[in-house]
């Protein structure tokens, strides 16, 4: 330690100047003022040795004050670890319990804005953990090997998770007003999310093109792929309704505003032709129609198309069902953004 090296060396200088002394009064009990095998006088040795112990001093004082600044570093460094680490865990926590509920709508709306309230108050423990890492930076401390999250980080992440849910709530509500203006069910919603969900395998919030035309597949639209060297007209259109500032990603609320636009037109066009077909019924009522009824009611290519499309209605020889043949056109024609 640096105190048994101050010790060390008084215990030296008690020894050797005992021992020096002695043979210096034997010499000057001579009367030799000059000896001829050494230029060092006893004065110059003492002068010397005090200095020594002047400058182990200084050291031992330097190497305590060093010590105290790393011990505090150390103590500084597990602080800002703990809090940085528990709050990355919660931010992980919070956006997992978001992303994966599977309440219906209203109850998402709540948790979501009981999280947004929790979200905010997070904030305070933001800036401590900000102010904490000020702290470190004015140490000239730069590594922590208690943590790997840096203050930065971790205030870009809470921006995200504040933006997130914000706009989460803001899709969960547009699809509560849309349970209630539109055709649109609760089913359909959740499988339009759920889809969106598969493919966000980073719990972003977002697809970018590729992964947006995955999922646009996947719920049965009819994409064609286009030639080599072709644009793709038909996934370009829809990216002018969802990615209007082409920043090349759809976000959650984008996808579902789109899904519940093209949901809805279908819905009231299917609705319409559904009611022009039944008009052509005899009576103007019947679940079915006839070739005969359609024949007489349409152009003949026309009428051929429909029923070379119309599958049989059951139980009623020559009948055709209208109702899956509208579907079915409303539902291929989601592949195009004209529909």
């Amino acid at each position: 330690s640096t105190q048994s090296t101050g010790e060390t060396l008084s215990q030296v200088k008690r020894e050797e100047f005992r021992g020096l002394l002695e043979l210096d009064k034997q010499i000057r009990s001579y009367h030799v003022s000059v000896n001829p095998y050494t230029w060092f006088t006893m004065d110059a040795i003492e002068d010397s040795w005090q200095n020594l112990l002047r400058t182990v001093k200084e050291r031992d004082l330097r190497i305590e004050k060093e010590t105290l600044r790393q011990a505090q570093n150390e103590e500084l460094r597990r602080a800002y670890a703990t809090q940085a680490n528990k709050f990355h865990e919660w931010l992980q926590l919070t956006k997992s319990q978001l992303t994966n509920t599977k309440l219906g709508l209203e109850e998402q709306r709540d948790l979501i804005s009981r999280k947004h309230d929790e979200i905010k108050k997070r904030r305070a423990v933001l800036k401590e953990i900000e102010e904490l890492s000020s702290h470190l930076e004015q140490a000239m401390v730069f590594d922590n090997k208690y943590t790997t999250h840096s203050a930065l980080t971790l205030a870009q992440q809470w921006d995200q998770l504040n933006e997130f849910t914000r706009r989460m709530h803001h899709t969960v509500q547009d699809q509560i007003e849309a349970l209630s203006r539109t055709g649109v069910d609760e089913d359909e919603l959740k499988e339009f999310t759920l889809m969106f969900k598969h493919f966000d395998k980073d719990r972003s919030g977002r697809l970018d093109h590729p992964e947006f035309k995955a999922c646009l597949r996947s719920l049965g639209f009819d994409l064609p792929v286009p030639v080599e060297g072709e644009p793709d007209v038909a996934f370009e259109a829809i990216l002018d309704y969802v990615d209007r500032d082409r920043d090349g990603f759809v976000r959650l609320e984008e996808y579902m505003q789109f899904m519940i636009s093209r949901t809805t037109e279908n819905v009231a066009g299917t609705d319409e032709l559904t009611e022009a077909f039944r008009a052509l019924t005899e009576g103007g009522d019947k679940p079915y129609i006839t070739a005969t009824e359609l024949y007489s009611a349409m152009p003949s290519d026309q009428a051929k198309y429909c029923i070379d499309r119309m599958d049989k209605y059951p139980d009623v020889p020559g009948a055709l069902d209208y109702t899956n043949f509208t579907k079915a056109i409303f539902q291929l024609n989601t592949s195009v953004n004209s529909g």
